[in-house]
């Protein structure tokens, strides 16, 4: 009789321990799914997944971070014409002053100079700039002992005393600067997803045509006009501030972040404006199938709208209900190529993103028969010396016609040598504080940028 209640009991408690597991897996699938299904977290790996992309084709390789005291010694080579104020220059004064100032960047001779010296806290920025047989500026900025100086040749001649700064506060042995840039964009999309509220979306079940396709879907959405895009962002900050690490970054970079705030009282988007996002995903396992941003405006509406997986979909432009481009688009990882066509299915351009160990390519081509764009840049490494040096060409060649008349072309290249040498000597013994120039003097400083620009135009 014993045995038989002992194993009775065996039985019960195998089918206590079993209905408990069957009930824990329960609701732990059913808490798992609940924020599977979450707006809020349906947007957030929306986010996550543009965050990725973007990052995977701008991060720099570790070989090429040289640490936090280095030296970038760089020349800025402009070669630009313009047909359509060239033929103008007669006539037309304004289009004078625009020729006038692409033939004189052309012929100017620029360099530029960064260094810094962690362990020493120094920076200093130099920029010189010359025409043939004529100065244009000659300007130097520099960060010592915590304070900030800036010097101008032919308007002060000397160190000026800018006051403290404390750029140097976010550095320390633990961290590189580098790091701390990544720290601070990372907790900006932490502080982004965490702005959305799931109250703030709608739900609907809908149909929608996807890859010519109808289909049923959610549609989850959130509508954003001024008030909301000053929530959101100011949840953002709000969230950077409470970050602690984040928080003392961007306080020395901006003495004032703790204190910042978006006014409601500064318009952001226009009364008539607003910006709603929609994501369609699958009728029961979430998964998005497509993407959509429609920008109302006034009576104006433009449809942004994306199909497709993080390696291959389609690109629409929409205005006024009519679809005005797509764009065939593929990513693999190192190549993210996309094919233009027009309303009529017309190949009308490409744009292509590509990147390898040592270089980075953007290429756009359109021509609509009207307009025709071309835009190459390049960013290309050589002469590595790993953790210690390399040289980096930046080139960027664009064309700009419209009915065949070239509005702006040419070239614009920046050649940079890049070490770790960081050697800083400069004389701030005669330094003034700002206060005590004369007024002559400030109004030189303060309107050296439009002297420099009226100076172009001639």
């Amino acid at each position: 009789m014993k045995n038989k209640l002992s194993k009775k009991k065996v039985i019960i408690i195998c089918v206590a321990i079993t209905l408990i597991l069957i009930a824990g897996i329960s609701i732990f699938l059913g808490i798992y799914f609940t924020k599977l299904t979450k707006p809020s977290y349906i947007f957030g790996v929306g986010i996550d997944k543009i965050n990725d992309k973007i990052t995977n084709y701008v991060s720099i390789d570790e070989k090429y971070n040289l640490g936090d005291s280095f030296s970038v010694e760089s020349s800025l080579d402009f070669d630009l014409d313009s047909e359509e104020y060239q033929k103008k220059i007669k006539t037309d004064k304004e289009a004078k002053e625009k020729y006038q100032i692409i033939k004189n960047l052309s012929a100017t001779t620029n360099n530029i100079s960064l260094i810094q010296d962690a362990k020493g806290k120094k920076v200093l920025f130099e920029l010189h700039s010359e025409l043939p047989k004529e100065k244009l500026i000659d300007y130097k900025y520099l960060i010592k002992d915590s304070t900030s100086y800036y010097y101008v040749e032919d308007i002060l001649n000397k160190y000026v005393n800018a006051g403290t700064n404390n750029y140097f506060e976010i550095f320390s042995d633990e961290t590189t600067n580098m790091e701390n840039i990544k720290y601070v964009h990372n907790a900006f999309v932490k502080g982004l997803k965490s702005s959305l509220d799931d109250k703030d979306f709608n739900r609907y079940n809908a149909t929608e045509n996807i890859n010519g396709s109808v289909v049923n879907v959610n549609q989850i959405s959130i509508k954003i006009d001024d008030k909301k895009l000053h929530k959101i962002l100011n949840s953002t900050i709000d969230y950077l501030k409470n970050d602690e690490k984040a928080n003392k970054i961007l306080t020395n970079v901006y003495k004032d972040f703790s204190k910042y705030k978006i006014k409601d009282s500064k318009e952001l988007l226009e009364k008539q404006e607003s910006y709603t996002l929609n994501i369609y995903t699958s009728k029961y396992r979430n998964i998005a199938l497509k993407y959509e941003i429609v920008h109302l405006k006034g009576d104006e509406k433009k449809i942004y709208s994306y199909e497709g997986n993080a390696s291959k979909g389609t690109l629409y432009y929409i205005d006024d209900d009519t679809v005005i481009y797509t764009i065939d688009l593929s990513d693999d990882g190192k190549i993210i190529e996309g094919k233009i066509k027009s309303s009529s299915n017309k190949d009308i351009g490409i744009i292509k993103v590509e990147k390898n160990d040592t270089s980075k390519y953007f290429t756009f081509n359109f021509d609509d028969g009207n307009k025709k764009y071309d835009v190459i840049y390049s960013s290309k490494n050589s002469n590595l010396k790993e953790n210690k040096s390399y040289d980096n060409e930046k080139n960027l060649a664009f064309k700009y016609l419209n009915d065949k008349v070239s509005i702006l072309s040419g070239e614009i290249t920046l050649n940079s040598k890049i070490s770790i040498n960081a050697k800083i000597e400069e004389d701030i013994a005669d330094a003034v504080l700002y206060s005590t120039l004369s007024d002559n003097g400030k109004e030189k400083y303060n309107k050296r940028l439009e002297s420099l620009k009226e100076r172009l135009k001639k």
